[in-house]
């Protein structure tokens, strides 16, 4: 049967984690606050007014802040741009050989992603992407809501049985999940494999993309 495959970039596809940490030093040395705990930004920036991040800030003060650092990582994305993962254009690659569709679902906006997919000449491989600029356009809600993912699986013709949702934090499994769609969680990015269980991923990835291919195959 065929499917859709989504993806997440950051942290699933994309090594962006180190290129953060170092705009964050940046941007404490700027503003001179004091440096947060980037293990807790990592595992919570999505809940910033839940956790606390060590900023020595109330907390309705931190998501100001890290939705800074987060725009000067992605402005300055067309002159740096992140690794992908060891064997992730390879894997992209067979996927599209072996007749599924690809497409991203990323709180990236549109502008340093299509820097990003140009870069590696990897645009041509995804059907249909949906960003942070689509959910003013399109009026749809962000992760963890399913919004983006049922819209893209309905622009290219899959139903949520045919979609597989594939990230690396607790949003994209909540999205996959509330779309009723197959989610596997990847290890190697922001959240480790007791969160991803704990968000109802249906399969984990802890090793390499052959790990991810073998879940695809085994849903097919």
């Amino acid at each position: 049967m065929s499917k859709l495959i989504a993806f997440d970039i950051d942290g699933t596809l994309l090594n962006s984690w180190p290129i953060f940490e170092k705009e964050m030093v940046k941007y404490i040395h700027e503003t001179k606050l004091p440096m947060p705990c980037l293990d807790s930004i990592r595992d919570g920036y999505a809940f910033p007014h839940e956790v606390d991040f060590g900023w020595g800030l109330e907390l309705h003060e931190q998501k100001p802040h890290l939705h800074n650092v987060y725009r000067r990582v992605d402005e300055h994305t067309a002159g740096i741009i992140a690794p992908l993962y060891d064997g992730a254009l390879d894997f992209l690659k067979t996927l599209q050989k072996r007749g599924y569709t690809l497409g991203i679902v990323t709180s990236k906006p549109s502008e340093p992603l299509a820097a990003v997919l140009d870069h590696y000449d990897i645009h041509p491989l995804f059907c249909g992407i949906r960003t942070s600029c689509d959910t003013r356009r399109r009026n749809e809600r962000e992760k963890p809501a399913p919004d983006q993912l049922l819209s893209l699986a309905q622009e290219l013709k899959f139903t949520p049985e045919q979609t597989v949702m594939i990230g690396d934090t607790t949003m994209d499994i909540h999205m996959g999940i509330a779309a009723r769609a197959h989610t596997i969680g990847v290890t190697w990015g922001n959240h480790c494999v007791n969160r991803l269980t704990e968000a109802g991923a249906h399969r984990i990835a802890s090793e390499n993309f052959d790990e991810v291919l073998a879940h695809i195959e085994d849903l097919s």
